[in-house]
């Protein structure tokens, strides 16, 4: 319950038509938001696939793979309603879900070929390094093919106390129990990285 109140109480003053999205996600601009769903598309092969989309927010990740024309079959689920409301009045081509991906059985296991996570991680909850484990863990279950998530990078200079910064290697170490296969990307923003897991 801390946790929703926690992501609620941080989200929902910035949903505001004044805003731009990547500011309401709080992305520190447009470009950064994209170069992340970037590097989704360069690292997996979305040709024909399922993707689940987890903190969809207002559907800028359906935004951004549509143009291509990959017949992806999208679905975002956002723990916050009032995205959820948003996402579907501008994408009402694609499908949202407002629910709590990590208590609710929305989705049947093994239901999408990729589940993609982007920034919904890094606000700082208090107990991000203990819950990484179990959140990529439920995504497995959901995920034929891959999980693909993005961590703040402890390199970041100047960090907020609102957010948490992860060290790439600490992650590895955490998620190498699971059993899948690990893949970091560290080469697309200073203070970003990706992780790749695939079910074994």
């Amino acid at each position: 319950m801390h946790r929703k109140k926690r992501i609620r109480r941080h989200y929902k003053g910035r949903i505001t038509r004044r805003r731009e999205n990547y500011d309401i996600l709080d992305w520190a601009s447009a470009e950064s938001q994209q170069v992340r769903f970037a590097v989704l598309l360069r690292e997996i092969d979305l040709a024909g696939k399922s993707l689940l989309d987890v903190g969809s927010g207002l559907g800028d990740l359906w935004a951004f793979i549509k143009p291509r024309r990959l017949g992806v079959d999208y679905v975002g689920v956002d723990l916050l309603d009032e995205m959820v409301r948003v996402a579907e009045r501008m994408h009402p081509d694609a499908r949202f879900f407002q629910a709590d991906l990590f208590k609710e059985d929305l989705f049947e296991n093994k239901q999408f070929d990729v589940v993609f996570c982007s920034g919904m991680l890094n606000l700082n909850l208090g107990n991000n390094l203990a819950f990484l484990p179990l959140a990529v863990t439920r995504m497995l279950d959901l995920a034929a093919e891959a999980v693909v998530f993005n961590l703040l990078h402890t390199r970041q200079a100047g960090r907020d106390k609102t957010y948490f910064y992860y060290d790439p290697a600490d992650v590895v170490n955490r998620l190498r129990p699971l059993g899948c296969r690990l893949q970091l990307i560290d080469d697309y923003l200073p203070n970003d990285f990706t992780m790749i897991c695939r079910p074994t």
